[in-house]
């Protein structure tokens, strides 16, 4: 619960989550494709969540017709736009991260972070191979695929994931991701800091 200028406003599980989320990264995110992807790890992690937004396949991955609506509501109510917490949302998000659990704020930051960080490219291949129903109706599927391996190498010399989860996503053995690296001149140890997305069941 919030003072929202004069008003008490009890935010629901969703809203909460938009204003912690967009506190976490800084005020702001890229787009609505990562803030989708976002919410859709997120939901694994929280049983409110799940509740609340309906995930189905579309062309870009798992979409949320629910979360739009949430983040429309939050926009109408001057809270945030264009992704972007307004001065009044940031304070209003600042409480709420105030009483936020440490558990919650790991696994905001982890998830959030991790994607945020992912290009487009990056961001799709990641969703696709980590919960490939999610895929079947996608028309860009056979493109991200065809360039997996591409893809994945450049996030390893980025050192954006680690060499286990980069096999996972190039779906090789994590040999012969290791050789590949070695090839393109990316050493294994540049790639240690890479994390993948974190929820409370894991």
């Amino acid at each position: 619960m919030s003072d929202v200028g004069k008003q008490k406003v009890e935010f629901s599980p969703t809203e909460r989550l938009i204003l912690l989320l967009l506190y976490a990264l800084g005020g702001k995110i890229k787009g609505k494709l990562w803030i989708q992807k976002m919410f859709f790890e997120l939901a694994k992690a929280f049983d409110s969540l799940r509740e609340e937004l309906d995930y189905d396949a579309y062309l870009y991955g798992p979409f949320s017709e629910a979360l739009d609506e949430f983040i429309d509501m939050m926009e109408n109510s001057g809270l945030i736009k264009d992704l972007r917490l307004t001065e009044e949302g940031f304070s209003v998000a600042e409480q709420e991260w105030k009483g936020a659990s440490p558990e919650e704020e790991e696994i905001i930051e982890k998830n959030g972070k991790f994607l945020h960080n992912l290009d487009e490219d990056e961001l799709i291949l990641y969703t696709y191979v980590m919960s490939p129903k999610m895929a079947e109706r996608s028309d860009i599927k056979e493109r991200i695929l065809k360039r997996r391996l591409e893809i994945v190498l450049r996030m390893l010399k980025e050192g954006k994931i680690s060499m286990g989860l980069a096999a996972k996503l190039a779906g090789v053995p994590i040999t012969k991701i290791r050789e590949r690296a070695i090839r393109a001149g990316i050493k294994p140890f540049n790639a240690q800091n890479g994390i993948e997305c974190r929820n409370k069941n894991e």
